[in-house]
């Protein structure tokens, strides 16, 4: 019983609670201690820039200088600060020279913000600018940026490196590589050299209406390489030297690469060790085999310093053709990496040299 009396004064008293509680909110007069944002009150400056933040000026060349204008007005009804902030780049701020400059404008005022930039040596995506800094509290920071490409001064395609692949010492063979300047389309070629002009020749012509099309170019010239039968067999690796008018790339090294083979087969193409000690020495060998097993003459006419070279008929009988050039790294060779050629000259018909690259690290142990 004691139990039911103890109940039902709880529900009395929660319920005078609730009916209080009810009369305190609903009030007049009744209020309450929660904090309110403060509304902005006064005149207050406003800065607006004209046309977009980011600009986009397309293509420029190396050594080059930009500028672009923005035009901001405080149309705001106080005066409107602003000043030069961060930059990603040693861009000119026309009327905020120094840093922790400020300039002034009344309301209804405005002023040209201008950024002057330079593509340096630059290649490929340019991305640039400054943040103008204001005292507006709604555009505290206003980023102005420059955006565009920047293009060598001579550009080659298919780049400083060609590869020609396979080649057969037998056959003439035929590359050309396209030269042209963007921002020079009037750009001449002078004069072209090349490290083995025996077996290099090379001219020049104009590019025809429909590759300028295709390329979207104004105008190009084309080098045609001709490889001359004969090449020295083995690894290709030359160079050609194109002198041009254009001020900021007078000359430009390419890199002619490929693998020359013909009446001699080299098994391998290449030699290395990496395991040589220096106390012991190292020998490796290289079989040259004569097409049709005709008999070859071979003399060693270039070949590093340390490494000592011959070359002499492998002997089996009937084994016409078959020749093994032995090379080695003398005992006592100090340590280091010995790299470079080996150049065979030969009085086979067609094949005058014949050139095997070679690579030695030798070990203190």
């Amino acid at each position: 019983m004691l139990r039911w009396v103890i109940l039902a004064v709880v529900v009395v008293v929660l319920a005078a609670g609730s009916t209080l509680l009810m009369n305190l909110s609903t009030s007049p007069g009744t209020s309450w201690n929660l904090p309110v944002t403060p509304a902005k009150a006064g005149p207050m400056p406003k800065a607006v820039v004209e046309g977009e933040l980011t600009h986009e000026f397309g293509e420029m060349g190396q050594q080059q200088t930009g500028k672009k204008s923005w035009k901001l007005t405080n149309e705001g009804d106080a005066d409107l600060q602003i000043w030069k902030g961060t930059s990603t780049c040693m861009c000119t701020v026309a009327k905020l020279q120094k840093e922790g400059d400020k300039l002034t404008l009344k309301p209804g005022e405005s002023t040209d913000i201008d950024i002057e930039w330079k593509t340096n040596f630059v290649t490929g995506d340019f991305h640039k600018g400054a943040n103008i800094e204001t005292n507006d509290p709604d555009h505290p920071t206003f980023p102005l940026f420059v955006h565009g490409k920047i293009n060598p001064p001579v550009v080659v395609i298919p780049g400083d490196t060609i590869d020609l692949g396979a080649i057969n010492s037998d056959e003439p063979k035929t590359v050309f590589v396209a030269v042209y300047s963007p921002d020079r389309p009037e750009t001449k070629i002078t004069e072209i050299n090349t490290s083995k002009p025996d077996y290099f020749k090379t001219d020049v012509e104009s590019m025809s209406a429909s590759e300028l099309e295709s390329g979207g170019l104004k105008a190009g010239n084309k080098i045609n390489l001709h490889v001359q039968p004969g090449f020295p067999l083995g690894t290709m690796r030359e160079e050609i030297v194109i002198h041009t008018d254009h001020p900021l790339r007078p000359e430009i090294k390419l890199t002619v690469v490929g693998s020359v083979s013909g009446p001699i087969s080299v098994v391998p193409d290449r030699l290395r060790m990496v395991t040589v000690k220096s106390k012991e020495g190292a020998s490796g060998e290289v079989r040259l085999l004569v097409r049709g097993g005709k008999e070859a003459h071979f003399d060693v006419a270039q070949k590093p310093e340390k490494l000592e070279v011959s070359v002499e008929p492998i002997d089996p009988v009937g084994a016409k053709g078959r020749y093994l050039m032995k090379v080695s790294v003398p005992k006592g060779t100090a340590p280091g990496l010995i790299d470079g050629e080996i150049l065979l000259k030969s009085d086979l018909p067609g094949v005058a040299e014949l050139k095997v690259p070679v690579s030695f690290l030798v070990g203190a142990n």
